[in-house]
């Protein structure tokens, strides 16, 4: 196979593997493409260390979700620098270098349209996301199963915090960075709130563990899978709720909790629409709550605009997240990797070429995530 070498001596191959997703409930099959030459402005190319096995993926290849196919799927990665495009740089601002680690959002905004000039730029009109492209238009290689990945200007790249493991880092960009924008976007978590999370997945393992840096003064967790109620505990959470996924008892369990007068704040991070029900019955007055795991079409629920109004509440619904969302999400794992066992998160890892016994591994719900190593290049 013919190569190329990039200037500080990276050897960079003409083509390398994928794993294409063509139609739900197929396996995925193995496809050699071609790596970008000549990076536009702004643009790099990085070969992939770990990536791991999201739900969203897990609903497209199930079919429960409609993605374009052929496709590359997978957006939680971390990656190696190998070639960047003239100007690359990071977030901050700080030149992209070649050899840097690194990770990155999972879309990709032009920084120009209505949204993106009101702060919301992953709401771009134009908006382009990691493991969401057809395989046939340039680049083709824009998911994370894969060797290498084309990173689009306009992506908010951010340095892999040393002494990390890949498999801290690669979930970071998906999972813990929403989480940061539904506790941003909600209004934060005061000292001595107290804190009622509907889901054990990642999502709220990782808020249970934001709760409890932030200082609130119970962080209470509603899940019907034992298991992982039990693992959340090592994530900061102080008492679980298993018994029941109705709204009335869950509500009931909270309140009872918090000594009969609700909670401050609510999160609904699980995709069941009763969870949204049971935090509205759980919050106190003034209590508000942050809707993000409600992302698939007729997740309804009801709402009764009495208790809404009367009880001066707050309801907001967030979707991905801003770049800054990951920094802080970095920084936050950089600070907190010595408290909490992130390592465990992400088990087993298996080679990319076993991503069908990867992707059965991750149905079983047995870890918060399966992974992928992309490339020989050590964890």
């Amino acid at each position: 196979m013919n190569t190329i070498t990039t200037p500080t001596q990276r050897i960079v191959p003409e083509h390398c593997n994928a794993a294409v997703f063509e139609a739900p409930n197929v396996p995925m099959q193995f496809k050699q493409f071609a790596i970008p030459r000549n990076l536009p402005p702004g643009s790099a190319l990085c070969r992939i260390r770990l990536s791991t096995i999201c739900g969203s993926d897990l609903h497209t290849l199930l079919g429960r979700r409609n993605e374009p196919a052929p496709s590359i799927l997978g957006h939680e990665s971390v990656g190696d620098v190998v070639a960047v495009g003239e100007c690359a740089r990071y977030w901050n601002g700080a030149a992209l270098q070649v050899g840097d680690r690194v990770s990155w959002t999972i879309m990709a905004s032009c920084g120009e349209c209505f949204f993106c000039t009101h702060d919301l730029p992953q709401k771009c009109i134009h908006l382009k996301k990691y493991g969401h492209s057809l395989t046939s238009v340039w680049p083709g290689l824009t998911g994370g199963y894969a060797e290498y990945i084309f990173l689009y200007p306009g992506t908010g790249i951010f340095p892999a915090p040393a002494g990390l493991d890949d498999a801290v880092i690669a979930p970071a960009n998906c999972a813990l960075a929403t989480v940061v924008c539904a506790i941003d976007s909600i209004g934060g978590i005061a000292p001595g709130e107290r804190v009622l999370i509907c889901g054990a997945g990642l999502l709220g393992t990782y808020l249970a563990a934001l709760a409890k840096e932030a200082g609130a003064g119970m962080v209470m967790v509603a899940d019907i899978n034992p298991s992982r109620a039990e693992a959340i505990r090592h994530f900061g959470a102080d008492t679980v709720f298993t018994q029941s996924p109705e709204p009335d008892a869950v509500a009931r369990w909270a309140r009872d909790t918090c000594g009969g007068e609700g909670v401050d704040v609510a999160f609904e991070v699980c995709g069941d629409p009763r969870a949204v029900t049971a935090s509205m019955e759980a919050l106190r007055i003034g209590g508000r709550l942050l809707v993000a795991g409600l992302v698939s079409p007729n997740r309804c629920f009801s709402v009764d605009g009495n208790t809404l109004t009367r009880k001066c509440l707050t309801l907001r619904g967030i979707h991905n997240y801003h770049p800054a969302h990951l920094g802080k999400g970095l920084d936050f794992l950089a600070a907190t990797a010595g408290k909490y066992p992130y390592r465990d998160l992400v088990t087993p890892i298996l080679d990319l070429d076993d991503i069908q016994r990867a992707v059965e591994l991750a149905q079983t719900g047995a870890s918060a995530r399966v992974g992928l190593q992309c490339s020989k290049t050590g964890l």
